[in-house]
């Protein structure tokens, strides 16, 4: 499986259990980026998108 950060950068998702808890961990990072966005709300773009990988292997 295969997501995108907020920079557009592809990320394979080995373990998607793993990485949404991961997300949630870290979804409240106040820390900025390079790219001027906050950890936080990269983790919460990824979060989104794994949560709907997740939904569509459920069905």
């Amino acid at each position: 499986m295969k997501i995108k950060d907020i920079t557009g950068k592809i990320i394979e998702v080995t373990n998607l259990n793993k990485a949404i808890r991961q997300c949630k961990l870290c979804r409240s990072s106040p820390f900025r980026m390079d790219s001027g966005h906050t950890v936080g709300e990269n983790y919460t773009l990824m979060l989104r998108q794994l949560e709907e990988l997740k939904h569509k292997s459920e069905t």
